[in-house]
Formats: structure tokens, C-alpha cells, sequence
């Protein structure tokens, strides 16, 4: 606290470089390139790689652990989840708890003080294994919202067997990772033709009432609503890649963009819309903002007004 005070109230964190070649050898190897494809349905999973890239290139980062207030442990757990190699990711799993047991500064405050991220909804065991006692006590940076869906079975369970009262306690939402383009920047007022806008795969009953023929939103002059079916296409297809390109293009066009909750309630079309400048119409009950009021999703009026409008009354 006295440290915080002397420096203006800002933060600094040390960040840990123990991963740093295993994280290299990760991101060269082939079963990454579809994560750091930004075209690919896995790169919403970048937030990992992302935030610990940024926190480096940060004024909050020191390259001095005795002056730190918090310490940030990288560990790209989906990219490694998602490694044919699976020797690779229990070497990332077996250095991150050997260095944490072995670090003064996780054991002077058993790891109160420490943060990592969470991009994934898989089962926090299979993400951490071995090493994931040792974040129990830890701060969560959370890009998705954890939450149990019976559709998908056990790995849609991300406290199974974890005393998830303790696990919910130390959690703090972040963005997910969206790319930020030449093209988001060169939108202008002018650009908007199109007023409210959704693109989704009607694959919730929201999503089907959004996208209806009956839809009241079908009734708002210069509406651009469209459903999608789920490619069959492989992810790096050219054709795949060229649909999402003019998705996002077809977005800068929009003043309004509805964006419904899915399998969870985060998503990262929220993320889509602010950089392609257009206002975002939240529909998610249970969605945490990272950062509270920038939107004005949760503002009652506004959730009674589209909950009325859609004829919902979880939104009114």
C-alpha cells in the first residue's frame, strides 16, 4: 500500500521468465499455426500470448520482483492443450510448478499476490494439471465465462472436481483476443449504411428469435440480419478465411451490432464490434464487462427496451 501510494496508485508487476524458450518452441511449432491465424476460429484463444505480450510492453511491468506488487505467470495452457506433442506440454506443466515451489516470492504469500489467464472453458485439471494446486489461491484473469454446459458434456466442466467456491472467489474479467486492423481505424461516420446488424448461427433460442423472419428487428429500416450455418470447410480454408474477412468487413458498416449470448455468455463479438466502431446491443444475462460501464450493456433500461422488444423477459 505505502508503495502504491508513492508511485501515483499504478501497479507493478513482475513477470516471470521461466517459460519464456518452452513458450518460443510452442509458438514455432505447427500445431500452433492455426491459433495464431487470426482468421481461425482458435485465435480467440490468443488472450494468453496476448496480455502477456502487452504486460511486458507495459509501464506497469519491473524488471525488479522486490518492488513488485503483483507477479503475472505466463502459461499458454490452450496452445499447449492443443500441441500433437503432448511431451512438449508436460514439460510447460512440470517447469511451471518446479519453479513456483521453488520461487520465495509465490512462497512468501503462498500466490495471493500472483495472476494468471484463463482463455479456455476447458476443464481447469486437464489446463493446469499438476501445477494448478498451486494456483488455488491465485488472482484469475478470466477471458471467458466459466460455466457448466450440459450440452457438451465434461469438457464444458471447468471446476469438475475442484472445490469451485474457492476457485470463484479471486476472478477478474479481461478481454478476449480480437485483432485490431488498418481497416477498423479508417471507419468513419460515413461508413455506417446499415443500421443494426447480426451475423450469428441461430444455435440458441435467442439466437433464433434475433435472426426469425418475425424478428422485430427485422422491421428496423436498413437492418442487416443474417444467419450462418457451420462450415464444413476446414478452418484454414481460403474460402473460410475470405467469409470471416468480409464478416468483419460487412461489421464496419453497422451502426448497431446485437450481440447475443452463445454456448456462454461472453463472446468475443462484443470485442469485434468496438473495433469495428459499432455500438454493441448486449444480450447476455450473467455477462461481466471487464471493464464496468465503458458500454452500458447492463443498464437497465436499456436491457427492459430490447428485452421487451424481442418479447424475452429474462432481458426485461
Amino acid at each position: 500500500g505505502e508503495r502504491l501510494a508513492a508511485r501515483g496508485s499504478r501497479p507493478l508487476v513482475y513477470v516471470y521468465r521461466w517459460l519464456d524458450t518452452l513458450h518460443r518452441q510452442l509458438l514455432g511449432s505447427r500445431s500452433s499455426a492455426s491459433f495464431l491465424d487470426i482468421w481461425h476460429p482458435r485465435s480467440q484463444f490468443l488472450s494468453e500470448f496476448a496480455f502477456h505480450r502487452a504486460l511486458l510492453a507495459s509501464p506497469f511491468a519491473t524488471a525488479s520482483p522486490e518492488s513488485a506488487d503483483f507477479f503475472f505467470v505466463p502459461f499458454y495452457s490452450r496452445l499447449a492443450l492443443g500441441q500433437k506433442n503432448q511431451s512438449a506440454r508436460a514439460a510447460l506443466i512440470a517447469t511451471l510448478r518446479r519453479q513456483l515451489e521453488a520461487s520465495p516470492y509465490y512462497r512468501r504469500s503462498g500466490g495471493r499476490d500472483h495472476m494468471f489467464l484463463l482463455s479456455s472453458g476447458r476443464p481447469m485439471e486437464l489446463l493446469f494439471g499438476e501445477a494448478l494446486p498451486l494456483l488455488a489461491d491465485a488472482i484469475r484473469l478470466q477471458a471467458i465465462h466459466l460455466r457448466a454446459d450440459p450440452d457438451r458434456g465434461a469438457q464444458s466442466q471447468p471446476f469438475a472436481g475442484l472445490a469451485a467456491g474457492r476457485w470463484q472467489r479471486k476472478e477478474v474479467r479481461v478481454p478476449h483476443f480480437v485483432p485490431w486492423l488498418p481497416q477498423d481505424d479508417a471507419v468513419t461516420a460515413g461508413s455506417k449504411r446499415r443500421s443494426v446488424c447480426l451475423e450469428a448461427t441461430p444455435s440458441t433460442r435467442l439466437r433464433e428469435a434475433l435472426l426469425a423472419p418475425s424478428s422485430p428487428l427485422r422491421r428496423v429500416p436498413g437492418a442487416h440480419l443474417r444467419p450462418t450455418g457451420r462450415s464444413s470447410a476446414p478452418a484454414h480454408d481460403r474460402r473460410r478465411r475470405a467469409a470471416a474477412c468480409a464478416a468483419r468487413q460487412r461489421l464496419r458498416t453497422c451502426r448497431f451490432c446485437v450481440v447475443p449470448a452463445g454456448r456462454t455468455p461472453s463472446t468475443r463479438r462484443l470485442f469485434e464490434a468496438v473495433a469495428a466502431k459499432c455500438i454493441p446491443i448486449l444480450l447476455a444475462d450473467g455477462f461481466s464487462l471487464p471493464i464496468r460501464g465503458a458500454v452500458g450493456g447492463g443498464e437497465p433500461s436499456r436491457r427492459t427496451f430490447f428485452g421487451r422488444l424481442l418479447g424475452s423477459p429474462s432481458l426485461s
